[in-house]
């Protein structure tokens, strides 16, 4: 059955009986009487598989991909490639709530969640859901992330009570996968934003070639009167400008120029108007440009939105200071990439500590060539650099380990497999005028063991160690 059929199909099907049920469920435990169960396919998980628990729960109604045995007085509608469909049959099932809001999205490798905390306060936050990997926020609701980029049923369903809610835009960032996987399928977007792209996720897209054909989706989806804002110091972004337009950021010969003053206090300038922010770092000139931007491409004043960055504090996970009254500073970075470490340790070398202690971990099952690199890095910024764990999900750790290892060319590292024991090292170690980077998980607060999470943040794990350091001191 193609496309045209597979629409014809449900126009005259579950269009027309749509109105008989509550809600749409993919999940199969969410599934309550009256709802229809969608069954998806994922990597690891058949939703076919849980047909009866939902038909057990109250589903009457089951979108299927696949012929299966019926049971009476259940309807079945069937549609191949439900994953890329099902984002419009929401829509059209939920009556499009995401046409009522302004659409913005961001993507790329590193800066995405930054940037949308940025366009959050410049914005409005009462005005603004955000959608991304710390979390989702739909007015005063916080939801847990379990992706950067929701399943689409989920998407539109936010969509849904922020319109009821008031609000007025939706800034989301927009990964890769999100992309490929289709989940954004059924939007438009107002605003598309690309930060940069560095070597990530070459585990799933293979090459930066085939990386950088995944972002390039969020411009096709943006409205044709939509704005597209790109970073063109990025040799890719250098890319898509040439190939889409739009308005471009960069530290020179762009719409929208930033100068980087100093580190601390952190002076910018932004077409020659000079700010001082709580964002440090030359990485935070960028996505700090990448939301004023945004907010100009939407209409707002120049003028008002600089004056709205002097008053933004941080965001969780993203250089977010640990203070536990220790001697030294502490600091928890969501970095995982080597691009990202880089930003982070050349922002610290600048401040002039006397150590640079780096605790860091490369993941499981992901990209095996960065961890060398990111090995390589630390040691070039680093004092002590101790190698951990991360999140090493079902891998072994000794092979993550030995990986990294292997980009070290000196023995000022020290291998803690456990990452807690990692983070009491550099504790022990830090004295007064040092300071101590915890990087790779950020806000996070589990680890991934195997196919468990296990709770763990970074944080917590220092400011107990710092306390217990000053009570044996």
């Amino acid at each position: 059955m193609d496309i045209k059929s597979r629409k014809k199909f449900f126009v005259t099907d579950f269009y027309k009986e749509m109105k008989n049920y509550k809600n749409l469920q993919y999940d199969s435990r969410k599934v309550e009487k009256g709802d229809v169960f969608v069954a998806m396919v994922g990597e690891t998980v058949d939703g076919h598989d849980y047909i009866d628990k939902a038909i057990k729960n109250g589903a009457t109604g089951i979108i299927i991909s696949k012929e299966i045995e019926k049971r009476e007085g259940i309807k079945y509608y069937l549609i191949e490639n439900i994953r890329e469909n099902i984002g419009e049959i929401a829509s059209e099932f939920y009556c499009y709530p995401q046409k009522k809001l302004k659409v913005i999205g961001i993507t790329g490798t590193n800066g995405k969640t930054t940037t949308t905390y940025i366009l959050e306060s410049l914005l409005g936050e009462k005005n603004v859901a955000r959608i991304g990997t710390v979390e989702y926020k739909i007015g005063d609701e916080i939801i847990e992330a379990p992706n950067t980029t929701p399943e689409p049923i989920d998407i539109v369903k936010m969509c849904k009570k922020s319109v009821e809610k008031g609000l007025k835009y939706l800034v989301m960032e927009v990964s890769s996968h999100g992309l490929i996987l289709g989940r954004v399928n059924m939007l438009e977007f107002d605003v598309a934003i690309f930060t940069n792209l560095t070597p990530d996720h070459l585990d799933f897209h293979k090459n930066m070639e085939e990386y950088y054909e995944a972002k390039k989706i969020l411009f096709l989806k943006t409205k044709k009167n939509g704005v597209k804002i790109i970073n063109t110091d990025d040799i890719y972004g250098k890319r898509y400008f040439e190939e889409f337009g739009g308005k471009s950021y960069g530290m020179k010969d762009a719409d929208l120029v930033g100068v980087f003053k100093s580190e601390n206090p952190s002076e910018i300038e932004i077409n020659s108007k000079k700010i001082v922010t709580k964002l440090m770092g030359r990485y935070n000139l960028y996505n700090i440009m990448a939301g004023v931007s945004a907010g100009m491409g939407l209409g707002l004043n120049f003028e008002e939105l600089i004056e709205k960055i002097t008053l933004i504090e941080g965001v969780p996970g993203r250089f977010q200071m640990v203070d536990c009254k220790q001697e030294f500073a502490a600091v928890v970075d969501f970095a995982h990439t080597g691009d990202a470490m880089e930003n982070i340790l050349k922002t610290v070398v600048e401040m002039n500590f006397k150590k640079i202690i780096t605790v860091f971990g490369c993941g499981g099952d992901r990209d095996v060539k960065k961890r060398s690199e990111m090995a390589k890095i630390a040691e070039r910024y680093s004092d002590i650099v101790i190698l951990t764990t991360d999140n090493p999900r079902t891998e072994n750790i000794e092979k993550i380990l030995e990986d990294s290892i292997k980009g070290f060319e000196t023995k000022k590292y020290i291998v803690k497999k456990e990452r807690e024991d990692g983070i009491g090292t550099a504790v022990k170690l830090a004295e007064k005028g040092d300071i101590i980077l915890v990087l790779g998980k950020g806000h996070e607060t589990y680890q991934i063991v195997g196919k468990t999470k296990y709770h763990f943040d970074d944080r917590e794990i220092l400011c107990r160690e710092i306390l217990k350091k000053n009570k044996n001191n």
